[in-house]
């Protein structure tokens, strides 16, 4: 038989076995039922109806029930509504698809609910401080430490140095002995940064080492021992128990260190703030009894006000004012820590910006913006890589441009490169092709080349992004 004149009955049965069971019908066990299909044999002489009805279990048997009681009046009428020449057996069904149908739709809701259906920003913006635990493994590794190194990354920024430095004063009072590390020619506001006047430099580290020996390594802001400079590499490599706190992606290259890499924090400083909380809640062996102090809010304030850009990058989720706000509540002198860490700098710094901003190149229509600083400008103004904290964020700011490449010459000549996308762009994928990695909207990495031919290739590995 033709299948589509087939079906095309099996519509005309259903649709007039829908009309005669809603009104003719007077049975009260079928009032609640749906004719859901019907499936004609090939030979026309048998009629599988599939129903549905509202109710539990009994209530479907007894609608069964009474559809087979109606069968006989259902098909005499069918045959005078259809003038059909041979009336098919009706044979009723209970149709389990929409038992099946509602189980799903109740799981999607479910899911709905839970959020599993939104995308990665909106999940985001719904963590809580709560939400970011710190690994139990890291903190039983604190608590049996005794003597602790921790080593921000090299070109330190305010984020790394005030979670080291906040961490450093958490883990003196918990009884350790311990060790902050700063590097040369820190960034202007690192002055304000408590503690940091006690930090300890590369030239101290055989002395700390001989005295005693550290028996926990924590690299703050990166995840490799070999972020923390070639000069202190050779004394890191020889510590047994490293570990890491950080926030940015993990890149090719060498597997992390063990630790808590954490990328919806909008900071390291944040995490450890989370570290400090838990260790001043008390349940971790080894920990003496602490407290968050005004000096480690400052510092933990100065590292995520520094890496939200002074909260208005995209990464500054709800979860990143309340952290602030609890800190400020503290004492924490929010405005002073803005002046001094990201809209302060120093006569000499300002020179060497006058000679950056008049490298500034505009590519692809204006929505690539190159940028660069060399060692001759900086022994010009007589100031360091570390003067160039800062400008990248001024170049972010040009309306239209969607990605900046800011690249500084370092003193063994190599380029340090940092990469700034607008939302939308994704520039840790070009960091992690040069052994770098980052965010989607914030990476660096390290090249070895001509400053034109290097600014040239990023401004290629960057176009795609822009069709």
């Amino acid at each position: 038989m033709d299948p589509y004149k087939l079906q095309r009955q099996n519509t005309a049965i259903r649709k007039t076995l829908a009309k005669l069971v809603a009104a003719e019908v007077k049975d009260p066990r079928v009032g609640f039922v749906t004719i859901n299909g019907v499936e004609l044999s090939r030979d026309q002489t048998v009629a599988r109806v599939l129903f549905s009805v509202m109710g539990d279990e009994q209530e479907r048997s007894d609608s069964l029930t009474g559809l087979k009681k109606a069968r006989g009046f259902l098909q005499r009428r069918l045959s005078d509504s259809l003038r059909l020449r041979n009336t098919p057996d009706l044979r009723f069904v209970y149709d389990e698809s929409v038992d099946r149908s509602m189980s799903v739709d109740g799981i999607l809701a479910d899911l709905s609910d839970s959020g599993e259906f939104e995308d990665e920003a909106s999940r985001n913006r719904k963590r809580t401080l709560a939400s970011l635990a710190p690994p139990l493994d890291l903190m039983k590794a604190l608590g049996k430490s005794r003597c602790v190194w921790i080593v921000p990354h090299w070109n330190p920024d305010p984020d790394c140095m005030g979670s080291a430095l906040a961490l450093g004063e958490a883990l003196a009072d918990a009884g350790k002995d311990v060790s902050v590390f700063t590097h040369p020619d820190p960034p202007h506001g690192f002055a304000m940064l408590p503690g940091h006047d006690a930090a300890v430099t590369v030239e101290q580290a055989p002395e700390l080492l001989a005295e005693a020996p550290p028996d926990t390594l924590i690299m703050c802001d990166c995840h490799h021992r070999d972020r923390g400079g070639d000069a202190l590499m050779p004394y890191l490599e020889n510590i047994p128990n490293a570990w890491c706190i950080d926030h940015h992606l993990v890149s090719d290259g060498p597997a992390p260190l063990p630790g808590w890499i954490e990328p919806v924090a909008s900071s390291t400083s944040l995490l450890i703030l989370r570290v400090i909380e838990s260790l001043a809640a008390g349940g971790v062996a080894g920990v003496d009894t602490i407290s968050l102090t005004s000096d480690m809010a400052t510092n933990i304030y100065a590292g995520i006000y520094a890496d939200t850009g002074g909260f208005r990058f995209p990464n500054t989720l709800p979860m990143t004012f309340d952290a602030a706000r609890a800190l400020s509540a503290m004492g924490v002198d929010t405005a002073l820590v803005a002046e001094r860490i990201l809209h302060q700098r120093s006569r000499q710094a300002t020179e060497l910006l006058k000679r950056v901003m008049a490298t500034f190149e505009f590519h692809a229509e204006g929505r690539i913006l190159t940028l660069w600083a060399d060692n001759a400008m900086m022994a010009a103004t007589g100031t360091s890589m570390s003067d160039t904290e800062g400008v990248v964020g001024l170049a972010t700011g040009t309306v239209g441009v969607r990605f900046v490449v800011f690249i500084k010459e370092r003193d063994d000549g190599l380029w340090r490169v940092s990469l700034r996308a607008r939302e939308g762009g994704d520039v840790q994928r070009v960091a992690a092709s040069h052994g770098g990695g980052g965010h989607a909207l914030a990476a660096g990495c390290t090249i070895e080349g001509d400053p034109a031919t290097i600014l040239d290739d990023l401004v290629t590995a960057l176009s795609p992004q822009l069709a």
